[in-house]
């Protein structure tokens, strides 16, 4: 909201009055994901937090980060954290909902079936950006802690190629499948071993996206090398395949199969690459162009100029490629414009606007209705096939902000100073070793004082 409209917007003031007034951690008897929590109410409290300063959204976000921790990973001795679980405010509150949370709890520890049972590697391991710029503000380590216990724990269970299993027993703690990928299931996790060493490690003076993980860091080092190790390994082996001989148009895929949301990678490689600045770079940039130019063809090849959820890809010979019948949906995917916004960022060339735009003119055509915009069933049929009556939340938090400043001025949100949740949530970066402005501000979170560390005023 402070994004799009500004802090003296109405629109601005009427949301964060709802926000400020709303009881976030008990609006209903039901229980919620945990995973989706944190990504959408915890990351978005930061992100308008760290845009304006306002530490009443800092203060929300600390108690539903809270409400967090004393629910699903207050209720096992391991960490991983069930895919469900009811929340309860953790300033006193309802009695009711306290109660019906522990009951909920017990209920599924004692008579769990198999909804409960497991969830995805994304949905175990995508707290530590959140939960590392909660801790680097207010200076409180408990929140990066429990983080860091889960990315060690499911980070022992490594393959060989550095990938993680992607689906895990939640009442064990145990892995439910030796299968690794980086798309659905795992994509946020491996999203986050570039990202928060990018928040947390000390930058370099000249260059604010190069950074260095000292030997303070262990966590962030293991993190960065497992980043490192599965870019330099199984991206390259076994998750693309090229069209035909042209190394310039190349899909991102698990298991011969392309998917929306591994379109998140070529931006993902971009930002290593200008964070690590090693011998490998050149190739490694390389790679990120063609995997866009990749998803950017999956788009190109249908007749409403917006890509398929799932196709299956297979290599008939040296120079040619057959794809078959998979999912043909679309349904308001973001990760192929957030890597065009990065792409675009990193290197200044207007095709990726171009393509953003082809999109943005398809959304106008083909999604948009009286009320809102809606996916539909069939990318390569007239007219999509039918409407998918859904509009996630993810269509207006990721795809029209990443549309937004794709188009809007260079030097908004730099890539300097912000990393960008999986949720599309801007954190704030720690700044330069040495030279972070410390802004002490009481402000009352929760009952308790705490000094907030933060480059005020924004």
């Amino acid at each position: 909201m402070p994004l799009a409209f500004g802090t003296d917007s109405e629109e601005y003031k009427e949301a964060l009055d709802v926000i400020l007034r709303q009881d976030l951690q008990a609006t209903a008897l039901r229980p919620i994901k945990t995973f989706e929590y944190s990504i959408c109410i915890v990351g978005g409290l930061l992100g308008a937090f760290a845009m304006t300063g306002d530490v009443r959204l800092l203060s929300r976000a600390k108690d539903a980060a809270d409400a967090i921790l004393q629910s699903p990973f207050a209720s096992k001795s391991h960490d991983p954290s069930s895919m469900y679980d009811v929340l309860y405010p953790i300033r006193g509150g309802n009695l009711l909902y306290k109660v019906y949370s522990r009951i909920y709890q017990w209920g599924r520890d004692v008579f769990t079936n198999e909804q409960h049972q497991y969830n995805s590697l994304a949905g175990i391991g995508s707290f530590s950006l959140e939960f590392s710029f909660l801790s680097q503000t207010l200076g409180l380590d408990k929140y990066r802690q429990v983080a860091d216990r889960i990315f060690q724990h499911v980070a022992s269970y490594q393959r060989k190629d550095g990938t993680v299993p992607n689906h895990w027993n939640v009442m064990t703690g145990e892995p439910a499948t030796s299968n690794g990928g980086l798309g659905s299931g795992s994509d946020s996790f491996v999203e986050y071993l570039l990202k928060v060493p990018l928040l947390s490690c000390e930058t370099d003076n000249d260059d604010l996206l190069t950074l260095t993980c000292g030997q303070e860091h262990p966590v962030l080092q293991d993190m960065l090398a497992l980043h490192d190790k599965i870019v330099r390994g199984p991206l390259y082996s076994k998750h693309v395949v090229r069209k035909g001989s042209d190394a310039s148009i190349t899909y991102p895929t698990d298991n011969s199969r392309y998917h929306q949301l591994l379109c998140f990678l070529p931006g993902l490689v971009a930002l290593g690459v200008s964070a690590n600045k090693d011998v490998n770079g050149e190739d490694e940039f390389a790679l990120a162009e063609a995997l866009v130019q990749g998803c950017h063809d999956m788009y190109t090849q249908t007749t409403t100029g917006l890509g398929p959820e799932e196709i299956h890809i297979y290599r008939a010979g040296p120079d040619q490629i057959s794809i078959f019948e998979g999912n043909r949906s679309y349904l308001l995917r973001p990760e192929y414009i957030e890597s065009l916004f990065i792409m675009y960022r990193l290197t200044g060339k207007e095709e990726y606007q171009e393509m953003g735009w082809e999109v943005f003119e398809s959304l106008e055509l083909y999604c948009k209705t009286d009320l809102d915009y809606t996916g539909f069933k069939d990318v390569y049929g007239p007219e999509g096939g039918g409407r998918v009556d859904d509009m996630p939340s993810y269509f207006i938090a990721e795809i029209l902000k990443y549309l937004l400043l794709l188009f809007g001025p260079d030097d908004f949100l730099l890539l300097n100073d912000f990393v960008f949740t999986t949720g599309a949530h801007p954190m704030r970066r720690t700044k330069v070793k040495g030279l972070m402005a410390h802004y002490h501000i009481q402000a009352e979170l929760s009952n308790e004082m705490y000094v907030v560390r933060a480059p005020f005023p924004w």
